[in-house]
């Protein structure tokens, strides 16, 4: 009766009740896609995942892994069109915008990035310092704090220094004109290190970009229009989030589908 009414043959009925080889490897494949997708708590879309399922050893297109996810409801979190805020700031003798002339960076402890962002918590507003490498987009010094003195910025560029050791006189830092990043004692600590300053042109943030994507990374992925309870929570899910899984999992679209760890071992591996 169902085939009389849908005006199909009456074979369709048995042959539709009947799973196919292809239907069963999409099965499967999709049972790994959802773990996937599990596993970074629906941060990665179907791109990622394709890269997630390449690196174990799993071939198939893009477009069925899209497909995949589609029949079972996994879509990722979506995140607004970045755009670039103003780099308008009130330092004092403004750097000149060094990066901007500069070659890409072809090595990692060549160009370093810095901005700060507001995190919401129970008591009000929390800072957030923190620094990159620009080649490949690992985060090498962060500071959380409940004030915006100078310190706080310091802080992260001494945790920078010493994780990573740059060679005197080949390193150079970039900011927006915040009045942090032009303290006296910020740019003493810059100097004591060798490190030149170069600071984005007024209303051109774009030499900042990387470190401003990182930011609405960090908080579509992590934060969610909400907050922490406490300074510990805070500093406890930013800790796992940086350094547990940015750096170290998750799969930058800048860098090859690579983490940033993976990239820089491969410079080094590279060099031997």
């Amino acid at each position: 009766m169902v085939c009389q009414i849908l005006k199909v043959p009456r074979s369709s009925f048995y042959h539709a009740a009947i799973e196919s080889e292809h239907d069963r490897k999409d099965e499967v494949l999709a049972g790994l896609i959802e773990k996937i997708f599990r596993e970074h708590r629906g941060r990665y879309g179907y791109r990622r995942i394709w890269h997630e399922l390449a690196a174990s050893g799993t071939t198939c297109s893009m477009a069925r892994v899209r497909r995949l996810m589609k029949t079972r409801g996994l879509r990722a979190r979506q995140s607004r069109r970045f755009v670039p805020r103003t780099s308008d700031g009130r330092a004092e003798k403004p750097s000149k915008n060094l990066l901007a002339k500069a070659p890409k960076a072809s090595r990692p402890n060549q160009h370093w990035v810095g901005d700060i962002t507001f995190i919401a918590w129970s008591g009000g507003w929390l800072y957030l310092s923190v620094i990159m490498d620009l080649y490949s987009r690992k985060i090498i010094g962060w500071t959380l704090a409940d004030n915006m003195r100078s310190t706080f910025v310091v802080d992260s560029l001494q945790k920078a220094l010493y994780r990573r050791g740059p060679q005197e006189g080949r390193l150079l830092f970039h900011s927006d004109r915040g009045i942090q990043y032009g303290s006296k004692l910020f740019r003493k600590c810059l100097k004591q290190d060798h490190v030149v300053q170069s600071m984005s042109a007024r209303g051109n943030p774009y030499d900042n970009a990387a470190m401003e994507s990182f930011m609405g990374t960090l908080k579509r992925e992590l934060i969610r229009s909400g907050r922490f309870e406490t300074f510990k929570d805070a500093q406890v899910e930013l800790f796992e989030f940086i350094e547990g899984y940015y750096n170290t999992k998750r799969r930058h679209s800048g860098v090859g589908y690579q983490s940033p760890d993976q990239f820089e071992r491969s410079y080094y591996e590279y060099q031997k």
